[in-house]
């Protein structure tokens, strides 16, 4: 099931549960940004379903930001700057050509698309060599994948296992994984006001398995050509080496010229007047 885009910009900007949920996996996101290649000049980014509340630290240097959003879930707009573009789009389709960007972001995407594998290689064509991926889905063993009040709880989410192995099959190199919100979900109460408290204790001490999200941090594998053996390349033997590969006649006395004639399975030498 897919939710509409409003549904989703409605929770982030007024619920208090969405404005938190922003705050704790952006403090997450943020442990990650050693490990992420820095903004260079000109470049664009990436964005793969909603990622609004996500993308602060990440464009103030950029030239242009992408906000490339599935047709199941709707378009909005990006922002009055005219060099953030919403487009609408099909899951395994992308506008763009190949190796055009450094980094994508993935978040309220993943999970909800009906061909994960096809979308995971539409975005590696995407990514420049060694570009990376962010990815954020929800945890099956946590509990907001079990809950109706935020946007995690719809689609098909994902153990930490799972989605490694997702990502390793289509050809990405897994360089770090976190999670987040850590507090069951509430719309109000205890849970929703010791959640920054339990949120700050979990990230610290916890199993990255309790967290209600998932993020993982992966980079494009290029393979080198498969190596040709020289033996392979060598297609006849060198002249130097044909009487020891292969003995050759004793050479013929040189008073005498002959002509080699073949006839079926026999040959006969004839004098050459």
């Amino acid at each position: 099931m897919n939710l509409a885009v409003s549904e989703i910009q409605a929770f982030y900007a007024k619920t208090e549960l969405g404005l938190l949920t922003r705050r704790f996996i952006n403090e997450s996101i943020q442990q990650m940004d050693p490990y992420i290649i820095r903004s260079r000049e000109k470049e664009i980014l990436v964005s793969y379903g909603y990622s609004f509340p996500y993308l602060e630290r990440f464009t103030k240097d950029l030239s242009q930001t992408l906000y490339l959003m599935p047709e199941q879930q709707g378009v909005i707009s990006s922002s009055s700057n005219y060099l953030n573009t919403s487009i609408l789009i099909e899951q395994t389709e992308w506008p763009l050509d190949s190796e055009s960007t450094n980094i994508v972001l993935m978040i309220h995407g993943l999970e909800t698309c009906e061909n994960p594998n096809e979308l995971l290689e539409e975005t590696w064509r995407v990514l420049s060599p060694e570009g990376y991926l962010l990815v954020v889905v929800p945890n099956r063993t946590g509990f907001w994948a079990r809950s109706d009040l935020t946007p995690f709880g719809n689609g098909r989410p994902y153990s930490l296992r799972q989605l490694a192995r997702l990502l390793s099959a289509n050809k990405f190199e897994i360089i770090r994984t976190g999670a987040a919100l850590f507090s069951p979900p509430a719309a109000k109460g205890f849970f929703l006001k010791s959640s920054p408290l339990v949120e700050k204790f979990c990230k610290k001490y916890a199993t990255k398995v309790m967290g209600g999200i998932l993020i993982m941090l992966v980079k494009k594998k290029i393979y080198a050509p498969t190596a040709v053996k020289l033996s392979a390349s060598i297609k006849t033997p060198l002249g130097l080496l044909d009487g020891l590969i292969e003995p050759k006649p004793k050479p013929l006395p040189n008073h005498t010229k002959y002509q080699i004639i073949k006839e079926n399975k026999y040959s006969k030498l004839n004098a050459i007047n």
